[in-house]
């Protein structure tokens, strides 16, 4: 019930854009999990499309869906940020990085728009040695 007081607090525009975000995200999860993560790179390369939201909305609208899809790990939530991002006409970059923490191997994918990540904070990537960076081309 919670859940749904929430989203009638939102105007239309928010309702649409969780709603877009869900179907991204869930989509992703599932390609994550039935493809070749060649492929999965892949189809987060759409072509400028006639959303207009602001990268901040677009990394809050990931956030929040996240929390209620299983599975949906950092590399899925970027793949999908990246997708809408795109859509919205913005330039981003996807990086990967690794990081060796209390003995254990850790990795970690974000997004960076402006220089800047987005599902992440600055001190959270600052651990993380780069391995991969992707970035779009619109």
């Amino acid at each position: 019930m919670k859940l749904f007081r929430r989203l009638a607090g939102l105007n239309s525009l928010e309702r649409k854009l969780l709603i877009h975000a869900t179907m991204t995200v869930a989509a992703f999860r599932l390609a994550l999990w039935l493809l070749p993560g060649s492929a999965c790179f892949r189809l987060a390369q759409p072509g400028p499309g006639s959303d207009s939201f602001s990268p901040a909305c677009l990394a809050w609208a990931v956030r929040t869906v996240s929390r209620h899809i299983p599975g949906a790990t950092c590399l899925t939530q970027a793949l999908a940020l990246r997708w809408l991002l795109s859509r919205s006409g913005h330039v981003s970059v996807v990086r990967i990085g690794v990081a060796k923490q209390q003995g254990r191997f850790h990795a970690h994918a974000w997004v960076e728009h402006a220089g800047a990540p987005l599902l992440s904070t600055p001190a959270e990537v600052a651990a993380y040695a780069p391995l991969a960076v992707w970035e779009s081309a619109v």
